[in-house]
């Protein structure tokens, strides 16, 4: 869902008050860890240390994903190249078609 996907007219207005409500809390939490000296302030600083940390392992799962499909790309086009070396599939496409089958002037078979 993006911001642009809550602007429309289908949507009620529960998911932009959802995100203001999220926004509010946020800054809420921010303001008592600062200013509140008491109980409250004590747990606002804890959750703005768990969220932090949270935040950042969010990130680093992101960036991890990311690497691991670059990685993938990577293998893939590796294991290929043997592939490549060896002629792989070529060649096969100038074959004779299938018996039964015959060959339009695109290349494909059809019966």
């Amino acid at each position: 869902m993006t911001l642009s996907s809550l602007l429309t007219d289908d949507v009620g207005p529960l998911p932009l008050l959802a995100v203001a409500g999220a926004g509010l809390l946020i800054w809420y939490v921010r303001y008592l860890g600062e200013n509140d000296p008491g109980w409250k302030g004590f747990i606002a600083n804890i959750l703005r240390i768990v969220f932090g940390v949270a935040f950042l392992i969010g990130l680093a799962v992101v960036f991890g994903a990311f690497i691991a499909v670059i990685g993938a790309f990577i293998a893939v086009g590796l294991f290929m190249l043997p592939l490549f070396a060896l002629g792989g599939a070529s060649g096969v496409a100038d074959r004779r078609p299938r018996r039964g089958y015959h060959r339009d002037p695109y290349g494909n078979d059809y019966y």
